[in-house]
């Protein structure tokens, strides 16, 4: 199968790329900011906006602004773009179009999810509830993913700062099962669905953090949701768009996936971070 991802070089598009090209696909990698070489892609610099396709037989849709104040506009053009193409369109949401409390990212979310629906063009939508794995082999993403920058955090400093409550749920999905998902559900031919991608059991806050400090005393100071938000507009990583309604749980059911795709998600082990 003839892959284009957008997005290439980012966490989840990295391991993506590398895991379907060795599953046997053809994988071209669409990346804009972040230099890529990755085994068996084929690495194209170009701006999802402005760039052409080839024929392909999917698009994986994987890039997407979250801290530009700009975010909602610059993800809806890339949006247009993607969709002009007519190609059967792969569209990774997030979990966060299930909040109540929505911040301006889920709703952007929301709205390009029914774009996609509404398209005309083969389509599948799926959410993935935080993502976590292990670095890249050989790829280093310019932003780094929030897991990524928890452990450091969890790791290295004495105390980790959590806007909100540490009893929120989280489900984090690994991000091979995320990506092995997509690729079983091309192969197997399933199209027009939404899938929600989480592991299989939804933990607090809390609970993560302890699992990624192991024996080492971290101490975890719960940030009220007032300064919480005027932190995240200083804060490398993160937004104050999310951090202002971190305090939501953020919790699927991996039934649906698991039975369409026949992966089976596995737990958190901060081993794996």
């Amino acid at each position: 199968m003839r892959i284009l991802v957008t997005g290439a070089s980012s966490f989840v598009g990295a391991h993506f790329c590398t895991q379907a090209a060795r599953a046997g696909h053809d994988v071209l990698g669409l990346w804009r900011n972040t230099p890529m070489l990755l085994d068996g892609v084929k690495s194209i610099p170009a701006d999802v906006t402005s760039f052409s396709p080839a024929k392909v037989d999917v698009v994986v849709h994987l890039a997407a602004k979250v801290m530009a104040p700009d975010a909602r506009e610059q993800n809806r053009r890339m949006l247009d773009a993607v969709l002009a193409w007519g190609f059967p369109l792969v569209y990774a949401s997030s979990t966060m179009v299930h909040w109540p409390r929505k911040n301006a990212y889920a709703e952007s979310r929301v709205e390009d999810e029914a774009r996609v629906m509404a398209s005309g063009q083969k389509w599948l939508v799926v959410r993935p509830c935080a993502p976590w794995g292990p670095a890249h082999a050989t790829h280093r993403p310019t932003h780094t993913e929030s897991f990524a920058t928890l452990a450091t955090l969890v790791r290295r400093a004495p105390f980790v700062p959590v806007p909100g409550s540490a009893e929120v749920l989280r489900q984090p999905v690994h991000v091979d099962d995320f990506n092995g998902a997509i690729l079983a559900l091309l192969d197997r031919g399933v199209w027009n669905a939404a899938f929600d991608a989480g592991g299989p059991e939804a933990i607090t806050v809390r609970e993560i953090i302890e699992r990624i400090a192991g024996e080492r005393r971290v101490r975890i100071v719960q940030v009220p949701e007032p300064i919480a938000k005027v932190a995240g507009r200083f804060l490398k990583n993160f937004s104050a768009d999310t951090l202002a309604t971190f305090a939501t749980n953020d919790t699927v059911d991996p039934t649906p996936l698991r039975m369409a795709s026949g992966i089976l998600p596995r737990r958190f082990d901060a081993a794996g971070l």
